[in-house]
């Protein structure tokens, strides 16, 4: 290089030195700001009263870039939409963001490249085909309770993750909770001693009453009700039926017992370590339906799961609502934000690191963390199949008037019981089918 040539650069470094560009510490990473470059990239599926309250919390947390929105309802994800641009222009101090895509798809959200993670909070009859298509994709998948409406959907989804290795959290939130956590580890730490008794209240009720079947009615504009039924029977939509009602109908879930399977059941099962199996029996099943021409999930129910090393959980919702443990060494019992210990030392004690221990954390952070470690979760999906099982196998009881259903853990199949298929599976509507 000539001397006139390097003299000329010199000057122009040193001025660029001199006076700099002003770049946002957020950009760089700076003063304790995220980068963008560091931020998950988020696309929510489903944005009703679950998803949409992770939504709005998500939008203030600067480990989160949500760049894409896809709901069936176009008012939801217009709201959605004016948030999102107000929350994310005041982020980078700008007078408006442009920059979030929205789709009715889910596949076409789930294709795009600026999609790392999925949230998905949908109905029942909707958590298998999405969180499928997405690990298959390669994204990382963060998805609501009840796992699956079917335990093959299940099992489908479980080999899904498996083979993708995707990190996939399932929002049973309670395992993240310190409350729980301390049930846990008192039962596995030994500090009850033999454990005589364990029973799990859940909710009854669901749906309200109707004298007589509903009058038709005009799907509202902005509502993609065909796609909503998606893989679920042909049916006439109703205002009654989908949102948040659908809960009762057995063609989208399961009741009350498959709502809340995933919360106190999934607790009491991790304290008695059978979250990674599956009962060999059901046994003293009951329940009573809401005499209802449109929901007919039991309204009232109680059952026994039985396990193979001699455990026996009691769900009923008879039940006081949560979780009581009973030990030789004394007993408790657990709801959230609520305990009672017969021995008051429990409610305090510090659990050495040494036994099974847990650290209280988010269940959102929890997610994120493992999603940059690509560590499992506090709820794998595979534990949340075998939570899901088990109400799945409450309902086959019910339904076909059996007190006692047979149940092999290892090939996962009812045993002696022919009746159970036709409940336990379900025929998809066309054109949706389960991937294999």
């Amino acid at each position: 290089m000539k001397r006139r040539s390097f003299l000329k650069l010199l000057a122009a470094s040193s001025a660029s030195l001199a006076f700099p560009s002003i770049v946002r510490a957020e950009t760089l990473g700076l003063n304790g700001k995220i980068a963008p470059s560091n931020r998950i990239a988020l696309g929510y599926i489903g944005l009703g009263s679950q998803g949409g309250s992770h939504f709005n919390s998500d939008l203030s947390n600067p480990q989160f870039q949500t760049n894409g929105i896809c709901d069936l309802d176009a008012v939801r994800v217009k709201k959605a939409l004016d948030s999102l641009q107000t929350a994310y222009a005041d982020r980078i101090g700008a007078g408006s963001y442009k920059g979030c895509f929205t789709t009715d798809d889910f596949r076409e959200l789930i294709a795009r490249p600026d999609i790392d993670a999925v949230w998905i909070s949908v109905p029942d009859h909707w958590h298998a085909l999405p969180l499928i298509h997405a690990a298959r994709a390669g994204k990382d998948i963060y998805a609501e309770k009840p796992l699956c409406l079917t335990i093959p959907e299940g099992q489908a989804m479980v080999r899904a993750v498996e083979e993708s290795g995707v990190v996939c959290q399932i929002g049973s939130q309670q395992r993240s909770g310190s409350n729980f956590q301390r049930a846990v580890q008192l039962v596995r730490n030994g500090y009850l001693g033999k454990i005589t008794s364990v029973q799990v209240g859940l909710p009854g009720g669901g749906g309200r009453q109707m004298k007589a079947p509903l009058a038709p009615q005009q799907v509202p504009e902005g509502f993609n009700y065909n796609m909503w039924l998606g893989p679920a029977p042909d049916a006439p939509y109703y205002k009654e039926r989908c949102h948040y009602e659908f809960r009762w109908i057995y063609d989208y879930s399961g009741g009350q017992l498959t709502d809340w399977i995933g919360h106190h059941f999934d607790i009491a099962g991790w304290a008695m370590g059978v979250n990674q199996t599956g009962p060999v029996a059901i046994k003293n099943a009951q329940a009573t339906f809401n005499p209802n021409p449109l929901y007919n999930t039991a309204t009232a129910y109680s059952f026994e799961a039985h396990y193979a090393n001699g455990v026996m959980i009691e769900i009923s919702s008879k039940n006081r609502g949560g979780i009581r443990i009973e030990g030789e060494n004394g007993s408790f019992w657990m709801d959230r934000g609520k305990n009672e210990f017969s021995n008051p030392e429990w409610a305090t004690i510090k659990f050495p690191t040494s036994g099974f221990h847990l650290e209280p954390v988010d269940h959102t952070q929890n997610f994120i963390d493992c999603v940059k470690s690509r560590k499992t979760p506090i709820c794998p999906i595979n534990e949340a199949l075998r939570t899901a099982t088990v109400a799945h196998l409450g309902n086959a009881a019910f339904r076909t008037g059996r007190s006692e259903l047979k149940w092999d853990p290892d090939k996962q199949v009812v045993i002696d019981a022919p009746e159970t298929n036709g409940i336990l599976t379900r025929a998809y509507r066309s054109p949706w089918q389960l991937p294999v």
